[in-house]
């Protein structure tokens, strides 16, 4: 009999999920200009939630009676943070600027702010329907910025220019808007529109695998209800003029066709014959735009100067070459890599760099042994998107600095907490499963947030 997971979950309150989707509405919906007065780059109310995520976590790891099932992943970040606490020790063990150590500082903090969300997600998830819900939440929250992204382009505004948030301000000047050969280039409620389209690849596939996993037979969702966020999110991709949105469409799409069948993948190739016709017709010059952000990069500018950028980054690497200058001590002024890798080996070296690969392979690894352990029809296709949004945030951050913007690590630690749960539960599941075996029980502190039906 198949288990029953329930369309939104809304029934359900005060569990770990509803938690993580207050977070994650903080980090979509909320425009990362708006800060608490007073913390600077630390201060968004997305940072705020993740910190309270992670201390919380860490209150319940010490208070801790019994042992309870983990992955390899909780380990993995444990070592990338102790790595990136040791290079900022050597920093601030040498001479250097304030405005250095400053943004050292609030980098080590926004470092434990990510980690909080990969944590509490990977932790406080104990079922996988739950898993699920929070998954369809996720991808409907990507959903409405893709709506807002989309609304940017067709109007050539902002729209978020004109917020006024009570309680909050604004760190930086909100753009009025970003243009390509007179096309709007939307950003949603992100600083900038490369972050945008990092943000809306990694969604991607969980909206469309959340489309397409099996249904509870007494879920009254429409067609439309579980398809909306996907045609969202590939559509704002599409008029986005930009490569980082486009590279994780493709990602997405080739991490997730071995796990379609047959008829999926002919709806799927189908739908993006339509759908670029579509934009062909109803948008003049876009396609010519898009193709020409791939061709013609002998004289691209950007391409260029993030090929300089290694000799660049192994000048600095010979200086520090294990441990690095130091959490967020490289300053935009200095050089703009548009490479997180190389940006992360200046500043926490080599050692630190393999660490934050060792995460995101973890995270990988764990949605991987996940999918392959797992049956249900309703969790198989939900943590293959997963794996993939994990995959798709790892190999963008290839294409531009991606922790310089406060949307995009957020989402991509959230995402390999996703994955890292998903094989927790499901060993809880399959132990809950054995004659004679007793199933884990959370601790009391998330027993209190776990549903009681």
């Amino acid at each position: 009999m198949m288990p029953r997971y329930g369309g939104s979950g809304l029934g359900v309150v005060g569990d770990g999920v509803t938690v993580l989707t207050v977070c994650v509405v903080a980090t979509l919906a909320i425009p990362s200009q708006f800060v608490v007065p007073g913390l600077g780059g630390v201060g968004t109310p997305a940072t705020v939630l993740w910190l309270g995520c992670g201390l919380w976590w860490a209150w319940e790891r010490v208070h801790r009676v019994r042992s309870e099932p983990s992955t390899p992943l909780v380990g993995a970040l444990v070592v990338f943070l102790g790595v990136a606490v040791i290079s900022f020790s050597t920093a601030i063990a040498r001479p250097a600027a304030t405005a250095e150590m400053g943004v050292a500082t609030m980098t080590l903090m926004l470092y434990v702010a990510w980690s909080g969300a990969l944590l509490l997600t990977h932790d406080a998830i104990w079922d996988p329907g739950r898993l699920v819900v929070l998954t369809r939440r996720v991808a409907a929250a990507g959903g409405g910025i893709a709506l807002l992204g989309i609304v940017q382009f067709a109007t050539g505004r902002s729209w978020v220019d004109e917020l006024q948030i009570p309680g909050l301000v604004t760190i930086r000047a909100i753009s009025e808007g970003y243009v390509r050969d007179g096309f709007t280039r939307p950003a949603g409620t992100s600083i900038h529109p490369i972050e945008y389209g990092a943000v809306l690849g990694m969604l991607l596939p969980l909206a469309l695998s959340s489309a397409m996993a099996a249904r509870d037979p007494d879920d009254e969702t429409s067609t439309l209800g579980r398809w909306w966020p996907a045609l969202a999110i590939a559509t704002a991709i599409g008029v986005s003029s930009t490569r980082s949105a486009l590279i994780g469409l493709l990602v997405a799409l080739v991490v997730l066709f071995p796990t379609w069948d047959r008829v999926q993948r002919l709806w799927v190739g189908l739908a993006l014959v339509l759908g670029s016709a579509v934009v062909f017709v109803t948008v003049p010059g876009m396609v010519g735009t898009t193709l020409g952000l791939f061709t013609g990069l002998d004289g691209d500018t950007s391409l260029q100067s993030r090929v300089d950028g290694y000799a660049v980054a192994a000048d600095y690497l010979s200086r520090d070459t294990l441990l690095g200058r130091g959490p967020g001590t490289f300053l935009p002024r200095f050089r703009i890599f548009d490479n997180q890798y190389l940006l992360s080996s200046v500043e926490i070296g080599v050692v630190g760099l393999g660490a934050l690969l060792l995460v995101a392979l973890t995270a990988i690894g764990c949605a991987l042994a996940a999918y392959l352990r797992t049956t249900d029809p309703q969790v198989r296709p939900v943590v293959a998107g997963i794996g993939a949004g994990v995959v798709v945030g790892t190999i963008l951050l290839a294409f531009f600095d991606g922790f310089s913007f406060p949307m995009m690590p957020s989402v991509w630690f959230l995402l390999m907490g996703m994955a890292g749960a998903s094989l927790r539960s499901s060993r809880i599941q399959r132990s809950a499963g054995r004659p004679g075996e007793e199933a884990p029980v959370p601790a009391r502190s998330w027993r209190r947030l776990l549903p009681t039906r």
